[in-house]
């Protein structure tokens, strides 16, 4: 799926976004910031994929994203 504002040329992968640690998935958004964790690999797609529906359609809030890794790390402990 493309945003109006991407580049033609572009070609990104999702499978980039996705990543397992410490057996939960996860996925990283354009914003810079980590999703999850999710139980299974099917989840982790499931949920990009309505994030990525959500900021298309623009019904993701102004100033909302997922929140920063390094606040998420702090917070696993």
């Amino acid at each position: 799926m493309r945003r109006k504002s991407d580049d033609a040329k572009q070609n990104g992968s999702r499978s980039t976004r996705m990543y397992k640690d410490a057996g939960s998935w996860f996925f990283n958004t354009r914003e810079g910031t980590v999703v999850g964790p999710f139980r299974d690999e099917l989840e982790a797609y499931t949920q990009l994929e309505v994030y990525i529906r959500l900021v298309d359609s623009g019904m993701l809030p102004e100033g909302v994203v997922a929140e920063p890794a390094r606040a998420r790390a702090k917070t696993a402990g």
